[in-house]
């Protein structure tokens, strides 16, 4: 299990990696607007969930949600 849990965070990390690459790209080009993503972000944290969800599965895709926002704030609005 210890190799699936490992080889689960390397692509987590290499994904996370294309994305903030994607980011710096599309922000420093004028294709997306940091504002709206982080709005947009913001909105998902916010916004009711739907029932029958796991509440612990909610919580965590939350923060992780959240997490992003405060990386784009940090790195693009601050």
């Amino acid at each position: 299990m210890l190799a699936l849990e490992d080889r689960l965070q390397a692509q987590i990390t290499a994904q996370n990696l294309v994305i903030e690459a994607l980011l710096d790209a599309t922000i420093a080009k004028g294709a997306l607007d940091a504002n709206e993503l982080l709005i947009r972000l913001e909105q998902f944290v916010t916004a009711p969930k739907l029932a029958g969800l796991k509440p612990e599965a909610v919580t965590l895709t939350s923060n992780e949600v959240e997490a992003w926002a405060d990386m784009v704030f940090g790195l693009y609005l601050d």
